[in-house]
């Protein structure tokens, strides 16, 4: 997987949710996504970060940090929802929730780059929840196979977890991002 591949799968995911899940079943097939899209995501946003700290050697702790808890709340939320799904095929289950998460929560971590606009990071971090809420409603609908109460109940559900583990998240880094600029 090459850059060209991950920058389209993000305009792909970002642009056209819907047409994502429906006809991308090819571009995910032998694709791990955690390692493949998500990683690559977060390090990206993480190295794009850098210069907005300034010095370098908090820069780099708050990258290596900040990369560690986004992918500590993904697979946290990943075995959350798997849990609310309550289903018999927990490992499968799991796999494709955190296939799903993975390439939902991209605008999450995009908003990552505008937690220093002081009072307007709030509006960045709704927008782009509402946002991966737009990715994440079809992918559970396309990953999982699920139809009816039952589809809508998780969706809720995940929409909720979601919401709670980005704001945790979102207070714990915008935290580290006062300490780590103030030195």
């Amino acid at each position: 997987m090459g850059l060209k591949w991950l920058f389209s799968t993000m305009f792909a995911v970002l642009a056209h949710p819907e047409a994502f899940w429906k006809e991308g079943l090819a571009r995910r097939e032998g694709v791990n996504a955690m390692r493949d899209y998500a990683a690559p995501v977060i390090a990206m946003v993480q190295l794009a970060k850098l210069p907005l700290v300034g010095v370098p050697k908090p820069a780099m702790i708050l990258a290596i940090v900040s990369f560690i808890l986004d992918v500590a709340v993904l697979y946290l939320l990943a075995g959350a929802i798997a849990s609310a799904a309550g289903s018999d095929r927990k490992t499968s289950l799991q796999e494709e929730i955190l296939a799903t998460l993975c390439y939902a929560l991209t605008p999450v971590w995009l908003a990552e780059l505008f937690y220093f606009a002081e009072t307007w990071r709030w509006l960045f971090l709704v927008g782009a929840l509402l946002h991966a809420f737009l990715i994440l409603k079809p992918g559970l609908h396309a990953m999982l196979d699920l139809e009816g109460p039952q589809a809508d109940t998780l969706t809720g559900k995940s929409a909720l977890l979601t919401s709670g583990a980005s704001l945790a998240s979102f207070m714990a880094m915008t935290g580290l991002i006062r300490i780590f600029t103030s030195i």
